[in-house]
């Protein structure tokens, strides 16, 4: 049997490593899939079809897309009130296929 996942995909860019780390952990703890970056740059070419982008600290001003589900995180933000913002934006779409071989 294989199984699959259908996490969201939440691409989170922070320049802040260990607050990015703290973020990466919770995120996925919870159900989503998260790739992490430092800069925009790394972030948008890793993974372009994110369902969503979370962008800390100094990433948050420099962002100017408009089109993309963003959601903005000041400096300080308690990890908890980051997943109250993704999970409203975004449900973690926990669900599993199976097929046999």
């Amino acid at each position: 049997m294989t199984v699959s996942t259908l996490a969201a995909h939440v691409l989170l860019i922070a320049e802040d490593r260990k607050a990015g780390e703290i973020y990466r952990r919770v995120l996925e703890f919870v159900g989503y899939e998260v790739t992490q970056a430092i800069n925009l740059d790394d972030g948008l070419d890793s993974l372009p079809d994110a369902d969503l982008i979370v962008l800390c600290n100094r990433a948050a001003l420099a962002y100017r897309g408009q089109a993309d589900q963003v959601i903005r995180v000041p400096e300080g933000t308690a990890p908890d009130v980051v997943v109250t913002e993704v999970y409203r934006r975004l449900a973690p779409r926990r669900g599993f296929s199976s097929v046999t071989g």
